[in-house]
């Protein structure tokens, strides 16, 4: 029996195919809910996780019970047994080496951490990810980095995907376009920090936000390729997972369907479900 934790969360929903949940709810800790708000049993959604190619488990960077469900959640299905790799956001493909060596116990936490730049390139809180690095090391778990170099994204983010490309090899192939809503909601980023978007900085902007959704996409993929009969699960940020316009987007324009996502989203007295189509949980 999976000991879930008690963690304040509203839900976290999972998803067979790209969907909006509807309603308000506010999720008891320990339950998992579909995305119409239902009561799911946790064996549901593991069954499914288990069935599926790809995982994708979202997080609010940092946040040590979320790092404690994804790490249940990977124990769950090693448990079922199910191969498992792990794609972690936090790290760039070029610390892959520095992965390897911690997932092969010869680096020390506090060796791991700086041999990684984890302070300098994530900067969260690294303790708070112990339990998933922890795991991984334990059980063996493949670990891949999935993140590019930020300066390239930087270039997207100023010029455009088309024009940072011309400097040199590009680390990612040119993402899909975002669907409408997806554009929809950036642009309210944009504009929660104080900046109403001309078209052309609206469009730079989503192309550096789908350039993250096309790497972790084509990191997870890549990673199947690498140890074949896995489940790819990709530790992802919320915004990346939410309702399945981000990587999930990118991996079916890829050709893969075969995705189950689920994440956290606050708890608080307006309660929403939010996220893809298919299952969900909470916590308390």
């Amino acid at each position: 029996m999976v000991a879930w934790p008690k963690f304040a969360l509203l839900a976290l929903v999972a998803s067979m195919a790209v969907g909006v949940a509807s309603g308000e709810a506010c999720v008891a800790p320990g339950v998992w809910r579909d995305r119409e708000g239902q009561p799911m049993p946790a064996a549901e959604f593991l069954d499914r996780a288990a069935q599926s190619v790809i995982v994708l488990l979202g997080e609010r960077h940092g946040t040590p019970e979320h790092h404690r469900w994804q790490a249940e959640v990977v124990k769950a299905l090693l448990d079922r047994g199910r191969a498992v790799v792990i794609g972690l956001e936090q790290l760039p493909r070029d610390r892959q080496a520095v992965l390897d060596r911690w997932v092969a116990g010869e680096l020390t936490p506090e060796e791991f951490r700086r041999a990684s730049g984890w302070d300098e390139l994530w900067g969260h809180d690294f303790e708070a990810y112990r339990p998933l690095l922890d795991l991984g090391r334990e059980r063996r778990v493949p670990m891949v980095a999935l993140n590019v170099d930020r300066a390239f994204v930087r270039a997207v983010g100023r010029e455009g995907f088309a024009r940072a490309a011309t400097s040199g090899p590009a680390p990612v192939g040119r993402p899909a376009p975002a669907p409408p809503a997806y554009r929809d909601r950036l642009a309210e980023v944009l504009r929660a920090h104080g900046r109403e978007p001309t078209a052309a900085a609206l469009d730079r902007f989503v192309e550096a936000q789908t350039v993250w959704d096309r790497a972790f996409a084509e990191g997870l993929m890549a990673a199947r390729a690498r140890f074949p009969g896995s489940i790819a699960v990709g530790v992802l940020g919320l915004g990346h997972v939410e309702h399945g316009w981000g990587t999930e987007h990118q991996l079916r324009v890829l050709g893969e369907t075969r995705v189950v996502a689920a994440l956290p989203a606050p708890a608080g007295e307006a309660c929403r479900v939010v996220g893809g189509s298919g299952a969900s949980f909470g916590g308390g």
